[in-house]
């Protein structure tokens, strides 16, 4: 039993060994081109020789002794086994040799043609004729040993084999070191030269087409917006064509026929990655400017954020990390292009205006993008349409913001033609308007002056009331405090006035009343002066910037000239006199209005007391008053 286990557990570790042992060597494979071609196409797809960390020497081709490895193209190095490469930091590294011959060369085409165009690494191609002739078909850079000897453009080369050639083997030396997507992959097909040409002039001329769309775009939606700086949609459309433009350059392969450096070559290819990222946000922002979210200011921070996190990361990454990290790249498209369809859909939700042609024409971008993030990832599928949907959308976008702009400029025509007319309308509209609204509006001030009066004056004799008398009193009087000038204050009180009213009655009396105070306002006195009804038949006067003197002589005048002028009417003329009482601020030291009133009242009681018709000036204790 116990030699059964042993025997059993030598042939698992036989059989482990040799399914992790290496490939087994084999002779260089063969394609018989006749059999392959089908309308005027031969694909080379399948099995070809591989040898890695070595260069098959030429002279080793035709020699019948050489054995290599066989692999399945097209493929990436990454996918081969360990067995096969080698890698570092996760990336396949190295140099090689893939080759396979090639049968009845002569029979299939006249003029054969290989056109190599995805692969990023630096290449030179061979052709070993059966007789062991060998010629050099072309080049990409400059295949090395080490990485710092490498250089390597991207750009698309045709590989005319020989006409005259049977058969021969097909050699393609490869070193690989700065990319995670080394190796021979993509189309490979061979055609004849004019078809080859054919399709090189045929996609020369889209992409030519695209970029003029592009520019077109740019520069219209550029100019629109510098006329109308409000439509901020215009720039950013602009802007997603620019990051269009770039990223559409980028990946044509045709960059390094005008920049033909190969140090050049990795400042490309890191910028493609980049303008992976940058379209999608550039698409995001033109959206979030057409359908504004609550959110939107936040997410176009973050974005750009992470654009700038991206830029970064990139510059500071070795190429062959950040081909390994493809992924992170491909995320950020996905993410911010979903972030752009859900802007689209909440639109369609809410019903905004053009927001079902936007989700009718960004669905199939979408889909676009997708395929092109599957394209990226294999070996077999190269078919990248998103820069074409994109081109298109921006140019369908870009029509729809020319029409809404001629529209508006038409708008701005007619508006402009008809504007001197209209304005002479509107002009004679508005004088009327103004006439009624000038005519009411002095209506209105004639009504607020009767209403100021009938508020502000005594009913019977037009002077002010006591109301007023109160607010204007205490202002003169604040104010003669604050700059300590002189103020007087006068009470006149009729005398014997309930007599005039007993004899005649109070008709008469109300017209006596009217006399007294136009005979007031009529006297000279300054517009500043007050005069007031202070109560039945007393009147007020507040003489400001008056010292006692001057108040004491204006009054005798007053109390000179009243009795001068008999009251006339529909009875006997009747001669009024009176009694007037004067108090002065600095004089009687007043600490209030309604005290200086006080001592001018008491004076007038003095003015009374001593016979009437007379003029009393109040007196501190202490002083003998002034009388007349």
């Amino acid at each position: 039993m116990t030699s059964l286990n042993k025997l059993a557990s030598r042939v698992a570790s036989l059989l482990l060994c040799t399914l992790s042992a290496a490939p087994m060597a084999a002779p260089v494979p063969t394609l018989d081109l006749a059999a392959r071609v089908i309308d005027g196409e031969a694909s080379l797809a399948g099995t070809w020789g591989f040898s890695w960390d070595r260069w098959v020497a030429l002279d080793q081709i035709q020699s019948g002794e050489l054995s290599v490895e066989q692999v399945e193209l097209p493929n990436y190095l990454d996918d081969l086994s360990s067995a096969q490469t080698s890698k570092i930091d996760g990336v396949v590294q190295g140099y090689g040799t893939y080759l396979v011959q090639l049968d009845n060369l002569n029979e299939a085409f006249e003029h054969p043609t290989l056109m190599i165009r995805y692969v990023q690494d630096a290449w030179q191609a061979w052709w070993v004729d059966s007789s062991g002739a060998v010629s050099l078909l072309g080049q990409s850079g400059q295949i090395a040993m080490r990485a710092e000897d490498q250089a390597f453009r991207s750009n698309t080369a045709i590989l005319n084999l020989p006409s005259s050639s049977a058969s021969g083997t097909l050699v393609i030396y490869l070193s690989a070191y700065h990319t995670n997507y080394g190796g021979l992959y993509g189309e490979l097909t061979m055609r004849e030269q004019d078809a080859t040409l054919g399709m090189i002039m045929a996609d020369l001329a889209v992409r030519t087409f695209l970029f003029a769309i592009g520019l077109y775009v740019t520069l219209q939606n550029l100019v629109f917006y510098l006329r109308r700086r409000q439509e901020k949609t215009l720039l950013f459309l602009a802007l997603l064509a620019t990051a269009c433009l770039l990223r559409a350059a980028l990946t044509s392969g045709y960059v390094d026929y005008f920049v033909a450096r190969p140090s050049w070559a990795m400042f490309f290819f890191k910028a493609e990655y980049l303008l992976i990222v940058w379209p999608p946000i550039a698409a995001l922002h033109m959206l979030l400017a057409y359908f504004p979210l609550p959110a939107g200011r936040r997410i176009l921070i973050l974005a750009y954020a992470i654009l700038a996190l991206a830029v970064l990361a990139t510059i500071r990454t070795p190429f062959a990390q950040v081909t390994l990290h493809l992924w992170v790249y491909q995320s950020l498209l996905l993410l911010f292009t979903l972030l752009g369809l859900l802007t689209i859909v909440r639109a369609v939700v809410l019903r905004l205006p053009d927001a079902k042609h936007f989700l009718l024409s960004t669905t199939p971008l979408a889909l676009a993008v997708l395929n092109d993030v599957v394209a990226g990832t294999l070996a077999s599928y190269n078919f990248y349409i998103a820069e074409y949907g994109l081109f298109l959308f921006l140019f369908v976008q870009t029509q729809i913001q020319s029409t809404r702009f001629v529209e508006a400029l038409k708008t701005s025509e007619h508006l402009s033609a008809h504007l001197a007319e209209e304005v002479a309308f509107k002009t004679r509209q508005l004088r009327l308007h103004n006439a009624v609204l000038t005519e009411k509006s002095e209506h209105l001030s004639h009504q607020n002056d009767e209403i100021r009066l009938i508020a502000e004056t005594d009913h019977l004799t037009g002077l002010l009331n006591r109301q007023i008398l109160d607010k204007l009193s205490e202002l003169q009087f604040q104010l003669a405090l604050g700059y300590r000038q002189p103020l007087a204050l006068v009470i006149m009180d009729l005398d014997r006035f309930k007599a005039v009213n007993d004899t005649y009655g109070h008709l008469v009396g109300d017209e006596c009343l009217i006399f007294v105070a136009s005979f007031l306002r009529g006297y000279k006195l300054r517009k500043r002066d007050i005069i007031a009804r202070f109560g039945g038949e007393e009147m007020l006067i507040l003489l400001a910037d008056t010292n006692l003197a001057m108040a004491t002589k204006i009054t005798q005048e007053l109390c000179d000239s009243l009795p001068k002028t008999p009251v006339t009417g529909d009875h006997p003329d009747i001669t009024l006199t009176a009694s007037f009482g004067i108090a002065e601020l600095s004089n009687s030291r007043a600490r209030s209005v309604h005290q200086l009133i006080g001592f001018a009242d008491q004076a007038l009681y003095e003015a009374k007391r001593l016979g009437r018709n007379r003029v009393e000036a109040y007196a501190p204790p202490g002083k003998s008053s002034a009388s007349q």
